[in-house]
């Protein structure tokens, strides 16, 4: 990747790209840290609010207070947009806040990827058209996927890490099935 395109990320998407790397429990795959090939890969743009909802799961002794430590650690590597005051609040739909800005920031910079966590629910469908353009639209597996066609994440890697998330995050194993054989199975 040569040239580094814009993606917006949302909280879920931060927090999850770190939680691998903070787990010390043998199942957490190694080799790997996909946050940080996520931030030296794409120009990444994020809500203020993001940052807030991160900043609000430190402190815990927990795997998440852990993952948001390490997103507020590289933070540096983030722009930042405090939008609050250009949108008009949530979309509807469920979306919290720093989705819903995170689909008005990847409208308005006309992103390269909007990245989110939201494939599990029916907001995946709206975030889809919600969007200026549908092809931005990634999720959290579908962009490991592509760091390992690109080469910044080994593939054998982001195939463990895939099954970890699967294992742990409960991640729809029939849609990872499918981005695995299009994308790592070539």
């Amino acid at each position: 990747m040569s040239e580094r395109a814009v993606a917006v990320v949302d909280t879920n998407v931060l927090l999850n790209l770190a939680t691998p790397v903070v787990d010390g429990r043998p199942q957490a795959p190694s080799g790997g840290d996909p946050l940080k090939a996520l931030l030296t890969a794409y120009d990444v743009h994020t809500p203020a609010s993001v940052i807030g909802e991160v900043t609000d799961a430190t402190g815990g002794d927990d795997l998440l207070a852990a993952a948001a430590d390490l997103v507020l650690q590289a933070a540096h590597h983030l722009t930042t947009h405090d939008i609050a005051d250009r949108t008009d609040g949530p979309l509807d739909y469920g979306l919290d806040r720093g989705e819903s800005e995170g689909v008005w920031m990847a409208n308005e910079l006309e992103a390269d990827l909007f990245i989110t966590d939201e494939f599990n629910s029916t907001n995946y469908l709206f975030i889809n058209l919600v969007l200026d353009d549908r092809n931005t639209l990634f999720t959290t597996p579908h962009i490991l996927c592509t760091l390992a066609t690109h080469e910044v994440l080994p593939v054998e890697y982001v195939d463990a890490v895939l099954t970890y998330y699967v294992e742990t995050k409960g991640w729809d194993p029939q849609y990872v099935s499918q981005l695995r054989q299009h994308h790592l199975e070539q």
